[in-house]
Formats: C-alpha cells, structure tokens, sequence
C-alpha cells in the first residue's frame, strides 16, 4: 500500500513506534491478513533469536504472489508503556517498517478511530492503551528523516 493510497483509504492508521529506542513507520491495516517487517527493520532489531524459517506466499493485489521464507515469533511491541507480542512475516516493504494486521489485534479488543486516527488497544490487565497515528503530511517528514539518518549513518554526506 503506498502513502497515497493509505491517505485516502480511510481504513487504515499510520504512525511512528519505539522499537529497541529505534523509530519505526507503522501501519495498523484493518484489511491485511498478515503483520509484516522490512527486511531492513528486521536487521536493525538484530531478531535472529525469534526467526523461523516458513513456506508463506504472499498474494499481492496486482494477482502476483511473494514467496516469504523468514518471520520472526513474538516479536515485543510497546505500545503506551503495555507490551504486545506478535509474530512478523519479512517481506520487502517499501513505505512502512511494519504492518499490524486485524487478525493480530482482534485478542486485545482494539477499535480504530479512523477520523482521528487513534488505536485504543486492551493490555493484557484490560487496560485501554491508544495509539494515536499521523496524517500523511507529518509520516512524510517523518520517513524522509528516517532515510537521512539511515544515510548518514552509512556514511553519506548531508548539509
């Protein structure tokens, strides 16, 4: 799903997480049967202890399908000080880091308020716990600052 398309969706919500203090894009995508990670994002969090390898093909909306050999099990997300396990498929996502699937938030009671774009998620103790996405102009930036760090770490020149 490209940024544009997630703009005018209205079934989706985008934003920034906390992973091992490093930022990553989310996208909580009520309409995807799976939750994904970026090779790039899977490498950054160094989860070789949670990888198993898997036989998962992918269909894509353009009828083509993706063989997936890797996903990483219970894979902790910190969402509001609660933490949620999930399993991630890796796939080579191009506008988001991770993509949380409905399947995989049905269990924690969440309800999507896609006008004001917040997640309210149940902890385990039935606590509410919100996350609260971005329009496309702030996520925008955000990626853009995301790459740039990415750059400059690999050793480009910035000004």
């Amino acid at each position: 799903m490209s940024e544009k398309e997630v703009a005018t969706s209205g079934t989706v919500v985008t934003g920034t997480l906390s992973l091992n203090s490093k930022l990553f894009c989310v996208l909580f995508d009520s309409g995807a049967t799976h939750s994904f990670i970026s090779t790039q994002s899977a490498m950054q969090l160094n989860l070789e202890d949670r990888r198993t390898e898997t036989n998962y093909r992918i269909e894509l909306s353009n009828d083509s399908a993706i063989e997936c050999p890797i996903s990483y099990k219970f894979v902790s997300i910190t969402i509001g000080g609660s933490t949620f396990p999930v399993d991630l498929i890796q796939f080579d996502l191009s506008n988001f880091d991770i993509i949380l699937e409905m399947n995989w938030l049905h269990p924690y009671g969440v309800k999507i308020d896609y006008e004001d774009l917040k997640v309210i998620l149940k902890d385990e103790k039935r606590k509410e716990v919100y996350f609260y996405g971005q329009r496309e102009e702030e996520s925008c930036s955000l990626i853009s600052a995301m790459k740039a760090k990415n750059l400059l770490y690999q050793g480009c020149i910035g000004y």
